[in-house]
């Protein structure tokens, strides 16, 4: 039991492209976005300095994807159109 009945499961999983992590968080999660990314942030810096949730769907031969940032600085917009 998380100790949240809103929430179902907390996210443990992440993608990793260099320095940023990408999450996909349910809806559910949501309102909780802004302390899960600082919560993986905390839990894996120096590594992690940005932490990203997916916000669309990839809709384009470059498979960009669009996207908003949780927590961290200086995102890496060439690393990001990677992922």
């Amino acid at each position: 039991d998380n100790g949240n009945p809103l929430i179902e499961e907390i996210p443990s999983s992440f993608e990793v492209a260099g320095h940023v992590a990408h999450v996909n968080l349910r809806e559910e999660s949501l309102p909780y976005k802004y302390l899960i990314g600082k919560a993986i942030l905390e839990k894996n810096k120096p590594k992690i300095r940005v932490v990203v949730n997916k916000i669309g769907n990839i809709e384009n031969e470059f498979r960009t994807f669009p996207m908003e940032i949780l927590a961290g600085e200086g995102l890496d917009l060439d690393l990001v159109e990677e992922m």
